[in-house]
Formats: C-alpha cells, structure tokens, sequence
C-alpha cells in the first residue's frame, strides 16, 4: 500500500486530503477541513477520489476550516462519505428538541446574513461576502450525510479509532473535554443574549445555533495577538534571524483553535501528525500520555503544522516530541502567518543529514518570502520550501 498527501490553496485555511492506496487500487480517502470549495478541490474529488471520501473530518467551528465543507457538500453532485466527524454540541445531545418559535428562526436567519463567507480566525475580522447555510444545517438537512455522523464528541479521552479494512488506526491528541466545556459555554452565553431566553438543552437546531453563535462573537472580538515585522525596518533574512525568531514563542487564547481535533494517523510503522488548530500544550500532553514507551521525538512520515504555523501553536516542546523531514503548513496572511519563529523551530529541531521539506498551500506575502530564501541560508538552515498544491507519495508499507 502507499500513502498520498495532498494540502490545497483555499486561501488563508486549511484543506488536506490523505490518500491510502492498495495495489489493486482499492483506496480509502480522509479529508481533514475545507476552508474554501476551489476548482481544484472539485476537481480532484471527481477526478481522483471519484467522488467519494471515506472519512471526512472538521478539526473545529472556524470558517476558514469549514465554510468549504458546507458548500462542497451542497454542491458537488454525487458526492458520499463514509463517515463524518465533527463536534457539535448537538451531537451528544439527542433528547426530543423543544421548537423555537417564529421570532427566533428569524433571528437565526439574521445571524446568518451577517456572518462571513471566511473568518480570519488570527486577527478575528471578516474578510469577505455573507456565508449560506452553516456546516451542520448542511448535514442535518441530508439524510445520507446526517447519518454518517458520528454521534457524540471526540477529545483526548476517545479510543483509538481503527479504520475498518486494516488501513491503520487514528490517535486523538486534541481536543481535551475542557475545551468543548468552553465553546459550550460560549455558546450558551450568547444563546441568551440574542435569544432573551435561557438555553434548554433540548431546544431545536443546537448544533446549528452553536456553530452560527460561537463565529457571530468571535467576529466582533479583537483577541489579535500576532506580531508583525515592523514595516519601516525590512531585516535581513539569513538563517542567524531566522533563528533568533525561533526563540519568539506565544500562547494561543482562541478557545475554538483550544476545541480543534488534532490526530495522529499510524499506518503500520508510519505515522502522519494532523495537527488542526490545536494548542502546543494540548498535543504534548496526549503524545505524553499516549505513547510512553515510543521514544521522543515520535518519527513522522509528515507533521500538518498546526494553525498556519502560528507562534502560538508551534513550540520548541512541541518538535521536541515529534519530528519530521516533512512539513506542511497550508494556509498564510500577509505577514502575519506562519511566523519566522515557527520556520525557525523546524529548522533548528532534530537536525541531522536530512533536509527537511517545508511545503507551503498558499502564495502570501510571508511564505513567498519564506520560499524566496536563497540557496545558502536554506542549505545553512537544513531546509528547502515550496508553494505547492502538488500530491506527494509519503510512504509504502
């Protein structure tokens, strides 16, 4: 069998895709977010997966990791799943729901109309047109999709899934149950806010109410901690900044980045980090608890970076326990995400004869600047980048 990994540009977002391949071309498809349903998503779903995914994943409630999912699955015709994660507080709730009455639909309605097609989960702005219907209405509204989701959520306390036909299995290291204890009382905040009225766990449309209400105050809070480089002083980037830079850590506050799944895929001896939105701190314990007896730094066939390769994500500790020769950071904004600091801890962790591959999904002014490094500050650093939507073989096993 081998393994195909694929990260697309949709814009400042995530969006990748796992290809597991036998040698009669039997395959089994994961897709983890899709911030943005490109003409290159649509076409690879017909053209390569046959417009079937076996796992489809939404690692957590940002637009700019779901927003695609909903219109891919509203518009790409012919399209099944197999099997559909998400956690929604809906999901763990199933008790008969309660109507909301018509002053509230409209309400709901309202709320769509305001919200962003994409959220800029960094600097927490809108940057572009009105969204449709939310990722779960979508599900919901689709016999065949709203029954291959799984009920109940998923955090660091759920078993090792193996995925039936011994393609592997898949180790949660994100989110932890406190996590989602925050969304939901986030949710559940704002719920009696704009409702007037106390939430009952068993009102109607939960899972569509949290998603709509948790982006709504999310869009109108400034919690932007990203620090840019000064625009009056350009530095030069030689691999003694770049390392400089790695020592510039910071902690993430966003509590929906807190409630991102993140996995880790085993295929025999190979492993895959998908690593969501997730905190740094959050990922290290699990690998802690998970794999005692594997020694440290966990070998990765290729490390999803999480959160665009924020400082706030991306810790020394965190390349301390796993490692790779190959990185994917999909998504970027101007200078803001990823960070130098981040480059620079891949770079400086676990060196050895090997250049490490850093692939970037998406052409913004900071990872263009990061594939523009010369020959020599890469060669000095062990690395070499890319601007890529390229397939890669990772391994055969």
């Amino acid at each position: 069998m081998k393994c195909y990994f694929r990260s697309f540009d949709v814009g400042p977002g995530d969006c990748n895709v796992i290809r597991l391949v036998k040698d009669n071309g039997d395959q089994y498809v994961i897709m983890v977010d899709c911030g943005n349903y490109t003409p290159s998503v649509k076409e690879y779903l017909h053209d390569t997966l046959n417009n079937h995914i076996d796992l489809l994943i939404a690692t957590h409630i940002d637009g700019d990791h779901i927003q695609g999912t909903a219109r891919m699955l509203q518009e790409h015709e012919n399209l099944t799943i197999g099997e559909i994660w998400y956690n929604c507080y809906g999901r763990a709730n199933q008790s008969e729901p309660v109507a909301l009455n018509e002053q509230q639909k409209n309400i709901i309605l309202q709320i769509q109309k305001s919200l962003p097609l994409e959220f800029d989960a960094i600097n927490y702005r809108e940057i572009s047109a009105t969204q449709g219907k939310t990722l779960a209405e979508v599900i919901l509204s689709n016999d065949a999709y709203k029954s291959v989701w799984k009920l109940g959520n998923i955090t660091t306390n759920t078993a090792s899934y193996d995925i039936p036909g011994g393609w592997g299995r898949i180790v949660f290291l994100s989110p932890q149950q406190e996590a989602l204890l925050e969304i939901e009382k986030k949710f559940k905040k704002a719920f009696n806010k704009y409702f007037m009225r106390v939430w009952n766990d068993s009102i109607e449309h939960g899972e569509t109410l949290q998603e709509l209400l948790v982006r709504l105050v999310d869009s109108f809070q400034d919690q932007s901690h990203v620090k840019s480089i000064s625009a009056h002083q350009e530095p030069t980037y030689d691999a003694n900044f770049i390392r400089e830079q790695a020592k510039d850590e910071d902690a993430d506050k966003s509590d929906t980045n807190y409630s991102s799944i993140a996995f880790m895929l085993e295929c025999g001896e190979h492993k895959i980090a998908m690593l969501g939105d997730a905190y740094a701190s959050t990922i290290i314990d699990a690998v802690d608890a998970k794999y005692t007896a594997v020694p440290k730094p966990i070998a990765c066939d290729a490390i999803k970076v999480p959160h665009h390769g924020s400082n706030g994500n991306n810790s020394k500790m965190l390349y301390e326990r796993i490692s790779s020769h190959r990185y994917y950071i999909p998504g970027g904004r101007e200078e803001n995400y990823p960070t130098w600091g981040t480059l620079g801890r891949i770079a400086e962790s676990h060196k050895d004869e090997t250049t490490k591959i850093v692939v970037f999904s998406h052409p913004c002014t900071i990872t263009q600047k990061m594939n523009g490094l010369s020959e020599k500050v890469q060669r000095e650093l062990g690395i070499e980048t890319a601007i890529t939507e390229k397939e890669y073989e990772l391994f055969e096993w």
